[in-house]
């Protein structure tokens, strides 16, 4: 990735450095090294228990309050041939934060650590990509001043955990986050995937070979 594997040094990578075009901050040093650990007996059991799920433990389940985003998104199709149904992604470990099943052109989002859906969307195959034109969330959980953070979200998930690809993932525009409350706050929300976190709203960038 040019020359932002020099240091893993958490830190601002300005847009004229960055593989994407954007500003980006490197959360690497912690998304990488960081472990995750489980207090509570019942929340152990409960994700040890959905390691094992085909996927169906998520099958039709939408989030709570829930509402629909327009979207029109795309991505490329010879990355990976997505099955008709099953689990898509399944975490393995701790640090890895979300699970990730598909029926029948629908994706279910859920926290690995409880089985809670956060996030839909829908998947069609057309021609060489696969487009997605609608997003669900929780209204519960949408920002006015940054409605489409969650639509940001989703397109990360599909790139950095369905399609494997290295990807940034947003900040919320109306939190004063520190250096260490993005650390901390990626971390925990995408584990040892999130990498890079940025401030940006910006469409299908795909990083150069």
């Amino acid at each position: 990735m040019n020359n932002i594997n020099e240091t893993l040094e958490p830190r601002w990578i300005e847009a004229d450095e960055s593989p994407w075009g954007i500003r980006i901050f490197d959360c690497r040093a912690v998304a990488t090294t960081m472990a995750s650990t489980l207090t509570q007996s019942d929340s152990a059991e409960e994700f040890v228990a959905m390691r094992s799920s085909d996927g169906s433990h998520l099958f039709g389940k939408r989030p709570d309050n829930a509402v629909r985003i327009d979207v029109q998104m795309a991505y490329p199709g010879d990355v990976r041939e997505l099955p008709d149904r099953g689990m898509i992604f399944q975490a393995s470990v701790l640090e890895e934060k979300w699970d990730i099943a598909i029926d029948d052109g629908v994706i279910t989002f859920a926290r690995s650590w409880t089985g809670s859906v956060v996030y839909c969307c829908d998947l069609q195959r057309k021609g060489g990509q696969y487009m997605v034109s609608s997003v669900v969330v929780s209204e519960d959980a949408i920002d006015d001043d940054d409605v489409f953070y969650h639509v940001h979200v989703v397109n990360y998930l599909l790139y950095s955990h369905v399609f494997d690809m290295v990807y940034p993932h947003p900040l919320p525009i109306n939190e004063q986050l520190g250096e260490d409350d993005i650390l901390m706050s990626s971390f925990s929300a995408f584990g040892n995937r999130g990498w890079f976190a940025t401030l940006e709203r910006f469409g299908e960038a795909i990083p150069d070979a």
